[in-house]
């Protein structure tokens, strides 16, 4: 079944105030004819009710009356048996509301009846004097009392008249309501939003890495306490972040001194082959070390987002590949024109592409418009990644050598380093396994780029 429940806060109340109004109106509406229904049984039971009474006192008094010719004392007319047949549709609630008006006065009446009748057929149960008055209405309402152990009194009633109208000025008054009220409420809702949706896309940003900075606090009074709760808790994160980022730069500015001094004793070993190990492993550690600065300083990049040609920075970095003997190929000649931040998207590029040659012997690459997007594919030939570690291997310091084959292994930032980059420029890195082997990297970038941070 398909959900008609609104997704967003404008919605769920617009909803929320019509249904209310709705149901609301629904009672109203529901009160106003048993208000009008009422009046018109009191029109009915009021002058009945005297009637009667009035002919049941006349004939305890003077028990002959009873048998005057024509049958009538004053209105009502009095005859062995009812003016209402048995199978004729009745009107109850008038039958009970008159029987309960008769027993408060205490009226030895034991039975009422009511019924809606054509003006012609009532004239036998009319005084001479109404039978030929004109009328608006060619309806009546036959009344019959019967008196214990006694006679039926007859007499004829008017139909009151029905309000009529009482739907459309219901729908009028509806429709006013909800003009006003949901044109309001409406009004309120979106100045409301539109405070909300700064604070989201202010939180995304900042949750990707982008700062932009503080938020004008507008909006209820509510939604100004909630902005400012979060232009203080950015304050304090950012102040916190980079806080972060002095001690590691700190702490890999103390580091690379005494590198530099072990590399200088590794070299002045005699035997070859331990030489050339110990140089090896003081470079991995260079270049973890390298890796954990370029990921904890991104944030203070000073680095312009510009309009870059995607296509000549990608087939750049392929070209420094080949270079190098790598096989990577380049696979489109479509220009794309992103805003990025060139040297960090060629950063993270190089790390993606360098993933494919050290894990899948070569590398293929796409460059396209996808949508409002540009889309790089990057392929290989390896081993792939199970599925249950493609989102794993972009944690800090992962390493998947038995799943990949790995001969040599990197610091396990590669990865991270260049989500991070793509992240703070408003794009995405996935990472999926194709069908014919192999691992496919999928890197997309706004074409009209993110707001610098």
């Amino acid at each position: 079944m398909r959900k008609v429940w609104p997704s967003t806060l404008a919605g769920q109340l617009a909803l929320l105030v019509a249904l209310a109004l709705f149901i609301a109106q629904g009672i109203h509406a529901f009160l106003l004819v048993e208000e009008r229904e009422e009046r018109r049984l009191e029109a009915i039971s009021a002058p009945s009710v005297a009637r009667i009474v009035d002919v049941a006192d006349r004939l305890r008094a003077d028990s002959a009356l009873v048998h005057r010719r024509d049958g009538f004392i004053g209105r009502a007319r009095v005859t062995p048996d009812s003016s209402v047949p048995e199978h004729i549709r009745r009107f109850r609630r008038a039958e009970r509301r008159i029987f309960e008006e008769l027993r408060e006065n205490a009226q030895d009446i034991d039975d009422i009846r009511v019924a809606p009748a054509r003006r012609e057929d009532a004239r036998p149960w009319m005084p001479g004097f109404l039978r030929d008055r004109p009328a608006r209405d060619p309806h009546v309402l036959l009344v019959s009392a019967h008196m214990t152990g006694g006679p039926w009194i007859n007499l004829v009633a008017p139909v009151p008249p029905v309000s009529e109208g009482i739907l459309a000025r219901i729908l009028i008054q509806t429709g006013i309501l909800y003009a006003v009220i949901l044109l309001a409420l409406l009004w309120l809702v979106r100045r409301s939003s539109a405070s909300l949706a700064r604070l989201i896309r202010a939180a995304d940003a900042f949750g990707h890495g982008r700062d932009e900075g503080a938020i004008t606090e507008s909006g209820p009074e509510d939604i100004r306490h909630l902005i400012r709760a979060f232009n203080g808790m950015r304050e304090r994160i950012s102040a916190m972040l980079t806080e972060k980022d002095r001690m590691i730069g700190a702490i890999g500015h103390d580091l690379r001194t005494p590198l530099a001094s072990l590399r200088l004793r590794a070299e002045n070993v005699e035997e070859e082959g331990e030489r050339n190990a110990m140089i090896a492993s003081i470079a991995d550690l260079e270049d973890t070390l390298s890796d954990i600065l370029m990921l904890a300083r991104l944030r203070q990049s000073g680095e312009e987002v510009r309009a870059v040609d995607l296509l000549a920075l990608v087939d750049a970095v392929v070209e420094d590949f080949r270079e190098l003997g790598a096989d990577v190929e380049l696979l489109t000649d479509g220009r794309v024109t992103a805003h990025i931040r060139s040297n960090l998207t060629r950063r993270a590029l190089r790390n993606v592409i360098d993933n494919a040659i050290k894990y899948g012997t070569r590398a293929r690459v796409r460059v396209e418009h996808d949508g409002s997007d540009a889309r790089i594919e990057v392929e290989d030939d390896g081993p792939g990644i199970p599925e249950e570690a493609l989102e794993r291997v972009f944690a800090d310091f992962e390493r998947l050598e038995n799943s990949r084959n790995r001969g040599t292994g990197g610091s396990g930032l590669g990865l991270t380093l260049a989500r991070e980059i793509l992240r703070a420029q408003g794009g995405t890195i996935e990472l999926e396994n194709r069908d014919e082997g192999g691992l496919r990297v999928l890197i997309r970038l706004p074409l009209g780029g993110a707001k610098p941070g």
